[in-house]
């Protein structure tokens, strides 16, 4: 996507997004994402496996309205109008227009992935053009339409035609064979889905409702499979695909809008992300699962590369090592068994060691390396979640992560083994007397971001920071002051140091300072992990203010979503600001704004706790833990809550 701004949308009540042109959407779904626009269906790749072919329209259109919703894009125009839906489930692609339409041509992939030598190919079909290739397989076939040269395709009398793609031939055409035979199949789907979703969260706000609708879609849709149905864990977002791979971070916080809706999923992937820790409890930051296409063209790209095969040395891992990837583990360990009501997951055996002998690793083997302040203590590194920025020794984001590891499992263990808990409690303290000594600085109000073993500390404000209030190691006075901070310092409606006006809530400011190490795009002030707006960290900082019913919250909730959509970006992007493009479209862990919902505005926990948000009208449905369903709806300031049908007192 480009950096400059699209046509604006505007959300209406049901969360569709409306506006004129033809704005971008990202498709994504299990087996299949793609991206249409006014030029045609592009970027289209068969997760696993690789690029597909993409349809072009032949002319471009020129739009006059659109109306986009998860997975659909209609455009109308004076004496047409044509429907573009994607299959949630299936890689098929359903277009359906009426009035002057134009002719869609299938287009080969224009690069051959590392590992292939031989081209794609294309061939005509009696109603319609397949390209196959030796990693996808692709088919553009009209219900009843006009089959023409070189690719192209014109509709007929009924107005339909499929795209379909697959790991393979019998994949593809069993996707194209099921959408022609029910051409309504995917609409049913789609509509399904986003009854679904509301039912989940409404709210009578237009923008809240827009918000919770797309970035639900975008956490549920992150869950990926294989051709042979096989899970293939959660993804972070469109822009990371290849090699298709599965992240610790990106998905704890993707699953934190799913663990109060649909916990079973968080499970699922807990299971795939425990085969990446190691005996001694390291992690990497994430986990290849591909098709044997796609293990080829990762296995290409490694041997190629000498500086990729030094970062990702075993096959199966993406970029070895992480300092944070364990400690989510740990904490989605815990997590996943309050939500699942599974108090015997520590005994869960993967792979013929269990959850619990992986999760008391990880804690040992940072707590091997902890200072003479208590303090976990990075390598000076890139790996963890600003992975732009070389940096070591006691880092405020890791202490809180450590802090929640800590206290958690403490929590979870204890009923069996109340001296393991102590030891851990005993741990927590000291890391929490550790912060105060050596991160807090008083003087500016918050923790700086982090100190070298040297003494040297990058001081600047960082949103980051905001997993010591998270996860418990600020007290009640550092966490009001470091809330007072973000406040005045990174949301940029009252920041006159950075030079953009109102954009959203800033990563840190100022920017880094010269002696820290920075590489790729965090070269660059206010870009990425030097400034960017991050949605994931809108959402952890809107839900801080919200758990502690604190005003201010719905700036950083929504500041980055209107200023997207203004735009015309119809989707949770991965992060942005002014100067630069934005990030992945569709990213799931931007869905992190719809978990402080659920969180902090509504409350909700695992044991059915709920309170009235402060937005007013609206509701949601979820399931207990401890079986039945819960719904909730809110009338002004009145709570009513149901049971299974049933009100509760």
């Amino acid at each position: 996507m480009s950096a400059g701004p699209g046509a604006p949308l505007r959300p209406s009540d049901d969360g569709a997004l409306i506006g004129a042109g033809a704005a971008p959407l990202a498709f994504t779904g299990t087996r299949l994402q793609a991206r249409v626009d006014a030029a045609g269906i592009g970027e289209v790749l068969v997760w696993g496996s690789g690029r597909a072919a993409a349809v072009r329209f032949e002319p471009v259109l020129e739009s006059s309205s659109l109306e986009v919703t998860p997975n659909r894009w209609h455009a109308a125009w004076p004496g047409g109008a044509l429907t573009v839906d994607a299959s949630l489930t299936r890689p098929a692609i359903v277009l359906r227009g009426h009035g002057a339409l134009p002719t869609l041509r299938l287009t080969r992939p224009k690069r051959i992935p590392p590992g292939f030598d031989t081209a794609p190919t294309r061939a005509a079909l009696a109603d319609g053009h397949h390209v196959s290739s030796d990693w996808t397989h692709t088919l553009l076939r009209a219900h009843d339409g006009v089959v023409g040269t070189d690719g192209r395709v014109s509709f007929g009398p009924s107005g339909v035609v499929v795209l379909a793609a697959g790991a393979d031939a019998d994949e593809a055409s069993a996707a194209a064979a099921w959408a022609l035979a029910d051409p309504d199949a995917v609409r049913t789907e789609l509509c399904a889905h986003h009854d679904r979703l509301r039912a989940m969260l409404w709210v009578a706000d237009a923008e809240l409702q827009s918000l919770a609708l797309h970035g639900l879609h975008a956490a549920f849709s992150a869950r990926k499979t294989l051709a042979d149905g096989r899970f293939a864990g959660f993804a972070a977002g469109v822009g990371y695909a290849m090699p298709p791979r599965t992240y610790y971070r990106d998905a704890y916080w993707t699953l934190q809008a799913l663990l109060p809706l649909a916990p079973e999923l968080a499970l699922e992937q807990l299971l795939v992300l425990a085969r990446g820790v190691h005996a001694d409890g390291e992690a990497p930051s994430g986990v290849v699962i591909a098709s044997s296409a796609g293990e080829r063209s990762w296995r290409a790209l490694r041997a190629a590369d000498a500086d990729l095969a030094r970062d990702h040395p075993r096959e199966g891992e993406w970029w070895a090592d992480h300092a944070d990837s364990p400690l989510f583990f740990v904490l989605l360990v815990c997590e996943v068994a309050a939500w699942c009501a599974a108090d015997d997951l520590l005994e869960r055996d993967v792979d013929g060691v269990t959850l619990g002998a992986r999760v008391a690793a990880i804690l040992e083997r940072v707590h091997a390396g902890v200072d003479a302040w208590g303090l976990a203590s990075k390598p000076h590194s890139d790996r963890d979640w600003a992975d732009n920025v070389f940096r070591g020794g006691a880092i405020t984001y890791l202490q809180g992560l450590y802090h929640g590891a800590l206290e958690r499992t403490a929590a979870l263990v204890a009923p069996r083994d109340p001296a393991r808990a102590e030891r851990y409690r005993q741990r927590a303290a000291a890391l929490r007397a550790g912060a105060r000594e050596r991160l807090w600085r008083s003087d500016l109000g918050h923790f700086v971001a982090f100190r070298e073993p040297s003494g040297r500390a990058e001081s600047h404000l960082a949103i980051e920071t905001l997993t010591a209030l998270r996860y418990g190691l600020a007290d009640d006075a550092q966490a009001a002051s470091v809330l007072a901070a973000l406040r005045a310092r990174l949301e940029t409606r009252h920041n006159r140091g950075q030079p953009f006006g109102d954009w959203g809530v800033m990563c840190a400011f100022p920017p880094y300072a010269g002696w820290v190490r920075l590489r790729g795009k965090s070269r660059f002030a206010y870009r990425y992990h030097n400034g960017a707006d991050w949605p994931y960290w809108d959402g952890v900082y809107a839900e801080a203010r919200l758990r502690r019913r604190l005003p201010g919250w719905r700036y950083p909730l929504t500041r980055w979503w209107a200023v997207g959509l203004e735009q015309g970006r119809a989707t949770p992007v991965e992060y942005a600001s002014p100067p630069f493009a934005p990030g992945s479209p569709s990213n799931a862990w931007s869905a992190m704004p719809v978990a402080a919902m659920l969180l902090g505005g509504f409350g909700f926990t695992p044991n059915g706790f709920v309170r009235a948000p402060p937005w007013g009208d609206s509701g949601s449905t979820r399931p207990l833990p401890g079986g039945g369903t819960q719904r909730v709806r809110v009338t002004g300031e009145r709570l009513e809550v149901e049971l299974d049908g049933r009100p509760v007192a």
